[in-house]
């Protein structure tokens, strides 16, 4: 298959963008115009297509086939196990597992799948939008046998948002092929780094710094474990710093990014980074004690939040465990830049096949 020449994911302020130039990932993240997202949505269609046809050309972006990364918020994604059925009865069924958060008729929605198994075969479903892989074949095991319960990552999201982001980027002159939940583009990027690597840990902890709140994902084999979200994120620290400075946000924002007048090391900011820390070390807790063999000889800081040292830092002396670099998970890059920490959803997206 045809692969994927950028990825992209586009968060409530900042759009980050993988490249893939001759084998290697190439890193961008954009800081998006103010108003641009409202309440995860984008709000002016036509202006973003606008941004993103500007930024296609300022960045030199390769022609060919793109991917985008749904947030927590666009698609939802979850580990469901059904029992065996053909793969047009699953996908039949599948919005049954959604009841409780589809809401009208199911035909507005795109229900996908990707089977789960303890190794990383080359072939299998996958959770991607808006194409599906419905064949009316019986699933099978790895010896052909037709399993009795079939354990998958299933994913819903709606049509008219997939339909939406399609058209956004055709008209700033870029093919979005593949549309897969956060969740089914971290496990893309793991699967390539096992089948690289190899590893004898099965479990992997990341913790997504956003803007809006902090996400915490366990990923085991080829399924995510646990996911949770804590409603503080990067913007209670603009919001810290505006009211500290006397500023409005917007401004705030910038100058936590060059941590002008040092100003994270600021008590109000100090007080944010322990809240953060805290809540981490409680889910943490919490999924060792729920699964006592895991294995989480670390965490992976990623998102914006991950290149402010001073949050690295508490977080590292309040988990008392080792932050994992990134870097270890990506195929070869092309340069040195903090962009990975906030580029691994892209990067992950980057990575997939394009459907058939």
């Amino acid at each position: 298959m045809a692969k994927i020449k950028m990825g992209f994911d586009i968060g409530s302020n900042r759009m980050k963008i993988a490249v893939n130039r001759a084998g290697r990932l190439e890193f961008h993240d954009i800081r998006l115009p103010e108003n641009m997202i409202e309440n995860g949505e984008i709000a002016m269609p036509n202006t973003f297509a606008d941004f993103l046809k500007n930024t296609r050309k300022s960045l030199r972006l390769p022609k060919g086939d793109a991917a985008l990364a749904l947030s927590l918020d666009q698609a939802i994604c979850r580990l469901v196990t059904m029992p065996r059925m053909t793969v047009e009865q699953l996908l039949l069924n599948l919005p049954y597992e959604f009841s409780d958060l589809i809401h009208g008729d199911a035909d507005r929605y795109f229900c996908d799948y990707a089977v789960c198994t303890e190794l990383f075969p080359e072939k299998e479903g996958t959770a991607q939008f808006p194409e599906s892989s419905a064949s009316g074949e019986e699933l099978l095991d790895e010896e052909g046998e037709m399993q009795q319960d079939i354990t998958m990552m299933a994913a819903v999201a709606s049509k008219e948002q997939i339909y939406q982001y399609i058209r956004i980027f055709a008209r700033a002159g870029i093919r979005l092929k593949v549309l897969l939940p956060q969740e089914m583009a971290l496990i893309s990027l793991m699967k390539g780094y096992f089948r690289r690597k190899g590893d004898e840990n099965l479990d992997y902890c990341f913790v997504d710094l956003g803007h809006l709140s902090t996400t915490i994902m366990v990923t085991y084999r080829d399924r995510i474990q646990a996911t949770r979200q804590i409603a503080i994120g990067g913007r209670n620290l603009d919001a810290a710093i505006a009211d500290h400075l006397g500023v409005d946000e917007f401004l705030a924002n910038s100058y936590k990014l060059k941590n002008y007048q040092n100003v994270l090391e600021n008590p109000v900011c100090q007080d944010i980074y322990n809240r953060i820390s805290v809540e981490i070390l409680k889910v943490i807790n919490f999924y060792q004690f729920t699964y006592p063999d895991s294995r989480l000889d670390g965490i992976y800081l990623v998102g914006g939040g991950a290149n402010i040292k001073p949050l690295r830092h508490m977080i590292r002396d309040t988990l008392t465990t080792e932050l994992l670099s990134v870097k270890d998970l990506l195929p070869q890059t092309a340069d040195e830049t903090p962009d990975w920490l906030s580029g691994i959803y892209a990067a992950g997206v980057s990575m997939a096949e394009k459907g058939g």
